[in-house]
């Protein structure tokens, strides 16, 4: 008897597809209020450094802008507690190959003192690229300059006899 194995077509294309093994993280941060603006971006940057010695690679982020916290967050540093409401938020999305990357980021991120919180969290989607957007060309109007379309005509003038008389007339037809 010999034994004929089917391979399903779901199989098949999966099979086709190449295989991306790397873990996808999000990290959110909040820089504290009392680094100066010009100062943030070396917060950044030594995330980013910390990133790239562990060969992550980001994928997107978003520059740290200031913004109004929803509650007071207090945090005690050299014997006294500080209280901020408000702070600088940005986030690096980033794909890395190995688990062990995220530990040594967290450790950079705890150990700094401009770091006012974190959250690191592992993205169970598997990054895909944007779509791409539709752009529709038409050569019709090209070197033609859009004018702007005339208003609707308003009546014209009307005597008080003209007036007087229309109103009878729909007077009289309600009557009916």
């Amino acid at each position: 008897m010999a034994e004929t194995s089917q391979v399903s077509p779901e199989t098949s294309s999966q099979a086709n597809a190449p295989k991306d093994t790397r873990l996808i993280y999000e990290v959110g941060y909040h820089v504290v209020p009392t680094v100066e603006e010009s100062k943030v971006g070396d917060v950044v940057e030594k995330i980013r450094a910390q990133l790239s010695a562990n060969k992550a690679e980001v994928i997107g982020e978003q520059f740290p802008t200031k913004m109004q916290l929803a509650y007071t967050i207090e945090r005690s540093t050299t014997g006294k507690r500080e209280k901020y409401n408000d702070a600088y938020f940005g986030w690096m999305k980033f794909a890395v190959e190995e688990r062990d990357g995220t530990a040594a980021l967290e450790a950079v991120l705890r150990g700094t003192h401009e770091v006012l919180r974190y959250l690191l969290v592992q993205s169970s989607i598997p990054e895909v690229a944007a779509p791409r957007r539709a752009v529709f060309s038409s050569n019709r109007l090209e070197g033609e300059t859009i004018k702007k379309p005339a208003a609707p005509e308003e009546g014209g003038v009307v005597s008080e006899a003209e007036l007087d008389k229309s109103i009878d007339a729909l007077v009289t037809e309600e009557k009916i």
